[in-house]
């Protein structure tokens, strides 16, 4: 059979993925960790149908499998609705993936790296995740994710069927916004320049009482 949906759901049923949240005073990093098992349920990894992925095959795939992550994964920062970010790489995390291409038996233990990057200047004070990826991965999938930040205990949470969200709190604060310019601008010369002429007009009225 070949190296399609079919085998590699046979041959792994409960399929796990991965994430790392890497979180930042003011950006959020995501990697994401998914085996070629999984990959074939995203789309055929195969193309030329012989029972291989090779490495060729795989850096094809990753933009179909970044903008699978991009439309099923919800993210709000701050209690604002936004996305991934943009894709950083991706990486064959097996031992010389260009001579070792992934063979039916090993579909479930060859992982690829997924990293994308959500800048997020006005400071990160929350991020929620929702899964909407189980109608395609099925509904034994389970992704084991971490939210690491510094300083602190590194935060595991698993996301199911059962329970697709979850929201982290980092306890930082928003920086203060930057107070507005005090600098004159040339809107406001007619201002000082009313102003300086109602100064030299009571300057000159008290002169000419004192005469």
């Amino acid at each position: 059979m070949l190296l399609g949906v079919g085998t590699i759901v046979s041959a792994h049923p409960a399929d796990i993925s991965h994430l790392r949240v890497k979180l930042e005073p003011q950006r959020v990093e995501f990697r994401f960790s998914l085996n070629v098992a999984t990959l074939a349920r995203i789309l055929i990894v195969d193309a030329d149908q012989n029972d291989t992925v090779t490495l060729a095959e795989l850096d094809q795939a990753a933009p179909v499998v970044s903008e699978f992550l991009r439309q099923h994964v919800l993210v709000s920062i701050n209690d604002q609705e936004t996305d991934l970010g943009t894709i950083r790489s991706h990486d064959c995390i097996w031992p010389n993936p260009g001579q070792n291409p992934v063979i039916p038996p090993d579909a479930g233990q060859r992982f690829v790296d997924f990293t994308l990057m959500k800048e997020w200047p006005a400071g990160v004070q929350d991020v929620w995740l929702g899964f909407q990826w189980f109608e395609q991965l099925g509904n034994l999938h389970t992704l084991s994710a971490t939210f690491a930040q510094a300083g602190e205990h590194d935060t595991p949470v698993d996301f199911t069927v059962a329970e697709p969200e979850f929201i982290y709190d980092t306890g930082w604060k928003l920086p203060p916004p930057t107070p507005p310019s005090t600098r004159l601008t040339t809107a406001h010369w007619p201002e000082v320049g009313l102003l300086a002429a109602t100064i030299c007009g009571l300057i000159i009225a008290l002169h000419r009482r004192r005469r």
